[in-house]
């Protein structure tokens, strides 16, 4: 399921929610949920050490498609085609694996915040339609940022 898919089904569900929970009075925030992954530290740690290593596996990759093309001019294509789908397809992997983690970290780290903040719902956002309005006064995505990125370092 790709990542896409997986905020859609969440914030289907969240739009329910706010449907449903919209007449209880209790404390609502939202959150914008692309700008909370990309600012939190650890989803940045792992997309680096990623990077890092994919690109050292294309520099082997070169490595190898240079030496198959001075042997075998007429067939090195299909090698490299080979080899930069089979990189392709592990760094995709790589990065469903990465989102996993980050969603495994991110969501005790909300549900604390929530409590703690007194907030009877925190919605997430992200400009495909799901929520498709929210005072910008409620928006808690900078201070629910600043709390994980704490709460991670806590834990470090």
């Amino acid at each position: 399921m790709s990542t896409r898919t997986m905020l859609n089904k969440t914030l289907i569900a969240v739009a329910l929610v706010l449907t449903l929970g919209s007449c209880t009075g209790k404390k609502t925030g939202f959150v914008d949920l692309f700008k909370l992954v990309e600012g939190f530290e650890l989803q940045k740690e792992y997309t680096g050490e990623a990077r890092r290593e994919m690109e050292r596996e294309k520099s082997m990759i070169d490595s190898i498609i240079y030496t198959e093309k001075l042997r075998s001019p007429a067939t090195y294509e299909t090698a490299q085609q080979d080899l930069y789908n089979a990189l392709y397809r592990k760094t995709e992997e790589r990065n469903k694996e990465i989102e996993k983690m980050i969603w495994k970290r991110l969501n005790p780290y909300i549900a604390e915040y929530g409590k703690e903040k007194g907030y009877a719902y925190i919605y997430g956002a992200n400009g495909t339609g799901n929520v498709l309005y929210a005072d910008e006064g409620e928006d808690i995505t900078e201070e629910l940022i600043e709390y994980v990125n704490k709460r991670y370092h806590d834990k470090k």
